[in-house]
């Protein structure tokens, strides 16, 4: 209240000032004092009153500005905080046909050859910033997930799976000449192409070939430098896909009986280098290259190395933290130029020093990517992908029985996929429409750091000698 009654008697004094100042004036010039410069003098002096009055209304020493710009922002006067808002939503029809061959020792629900409906694939809600001063960054995600399958129990019950889950949660310290740490919870810098985000993919989903291979989310802290030309990033952390688990509470003890929940590692470090020879890097933030784009060229090569907790199950569908190491090397190339993009990547993991002396399954993936803009809004897009793993038992095609898929299952397929995308908006607001085909069998359900193949829309094959299925995806999307 007092800082009221001072702000009050602050506009009461500006008043009587003016008034004095607009009675000399009459004095000194009769009724020709209100020349038009005068008029647009004191104009200035009124603005300038009512913005002063303004600010301090609420209290507060330093206006607010907010606005648009790539999300809606709110920030105070010098820029040291600020709250940017942005979000992604994703709806599509997905049609899904696979041979009835491939679903064989299946039950009669699950050997259904074609599945088809809608889906939000992805909503999310994205909080970043600064706070301090612009060197203080941080980011929130909140990412509300499509559920699981919804079954129907024995005891008359349904079950769903998944909620709501929180993606990033960083903060990020940039010491200016380059260099910044990173800390919290955030993407892992494995694989271009789930590094690059959701809404600048440039087919319908990402290949399956990064849900075998990707690393996902990871908790950890990174030391990043970036200059005109290279950037260079490592962490140490909690493990490929290994988000929002707690350090403490969970099952370490190696006598203990092992089970599938376990979700630790016993540590796991990952980096990337990039070198940029063209372009900028704001360039490789999207997949593909509009029209009007300058040329850019990229080359980067990462690594993921991981000690699995000695106390999970070693054929967990989770290799990543199963019982022995896992070492994942990239490496890739990208290209944009004036409507013109192409991506190349190939992927390797070998998983040893698994107990009992089981011998290492070594995995090989390979995925080449590429666009044209027929017009400004229309890109036609392909993709071939690759994958091979050799070492791993078979553990599918047994009569009667279904979910054995395995990301260390010995296999080998490949998939072609076509598409298009029109651009109403640039990637605030396309639709984007693809079919693929899968050549050979595909024997696992999640990726070597539990990344599902449900979210590319695909299903895993039930023998070996599966071939054929094939998936059509119209998707919608909106970005701000």
């Amino acid at each position: 209240m007092d800082e009221i009654e001072k702000l009050k008697q602050q506009m009461s004094a500006m008043e009587k000032r003016h008034d004095a100042e607009i009675a000399s004036l009459k004095n000194e010039n009769g009724d020709k004092w209100l020349t038009q410069q005068r008029a647009e003098e004191i104009r200035g002096v009124v603005v300038d009153v009512l913005a002063d009055a303004e600010s301090r209304s609420s209290l507060q020493a330093d206006g607010v500005t907010a606005g648009w710009n790539k999300g809606f922002f709110l920030s105070s006067a010098d820029g040291n905080f600020k709250l940017k808002l942005s979000g992604l939503l994703q709806t599509r029809f997905v049609y899904n046909q696979q041979p009835t061959t491939s679903r064989a020792g299946a039950s009669a629900v699950e050997a259904e050859s074609s599945e088809y409906g809608t889906e939000v694939r992805r909503a999310e809600l994205v909080f970043s910033g600064n706070i301090i001063d612009p060197s203080w960054t941080y980011g929130l995600k909140l990412a509300f997930n499509q559920n699981g399958l919804t079954l129907q129990t024995d005891a008359g019950t349904q079950a769903t799976t998944n909620a709501p889950t929180l993606d990033d949660a960083f903060i990020r310290k940039d010491f200016g000449n380059g260099f910044s740490l990173k800390g919290g919870q955030y993407k892992a810098n494995y694989n271009l192409e789930e590094w690059s985000a959701s809404q600048a993919i440039q087919l319908v989903e990402r290949s399956v070939v990064n849900s075998y291979f990707r690393t996902d989310y990871i908790q950890g802290i990174e030391l990043q430098y970036e200059s005109s030309d290279w950037r260079v990033l490592v962490n140490y952390n909690d493990g490929g896909g290994n988000r929002n688990i707690g350090a403490i509470g969970q099952n370490t003890s190696a006598t203990s009986s092992p089970t599938s929940s376990g979700n630790t590692t016993e540590w796991a470090t990952s980096g990337r280098v990039d070198w940029k020879i063209a372009g900028n890097w704001s360039q490789f933030k999207e997949m593909m290259a509009f029209r009007g784009t300058d040329n850019a060229l990229q080359i980067g090569a990462a690594y993921n190395w991981q000690r699995g907790g000695a106390q999970n199950l070693q054929n967990d569908a989770f290799i990543g933290n199963s019982d022995g190491m896992n070492v994942s090397y990239t490496t890739d190339i990208a290209w944009r130029n004036n409507g013109a993009s192409l991506f190349a990547a190939a992927l390797g993991n070998t998983f040893y020093a698994r107990p009992g002396g089981a011998a290492a399954v070594n995995s090989y993936g390979a995925l080449i990517q590429g666009g044209y803009f027929v017009s400004d809004a229309l890109e036609l897009v392909a993709r071939w992908e690759y994958l091979n793993v050799s070492g791993g038992a078979i553990n599918v095609g047994t009569v009667g029985t279904a979910g054995n898929a395995s990301s260390i299952n010995a296999q080998h397929f490949q998939i072609y996929t076509v598409g298009s995308n029109y651009y109403l908006v640039k990637n605030q607001l396309k639709i984007s429409a693809d079919i693929g085909y899968v050549v050979g069998a595909l024997l696992f359900q999640n990726g070597i750091y539990n990344g599902s193949i449900t979210g590319a829309d695909y299903r895993s094959d039930e023998n070996t000698g599966a071939t054929g299925q094939a998936v059509a995806r119209v998707q919608m999307q909106l970005a701000f």
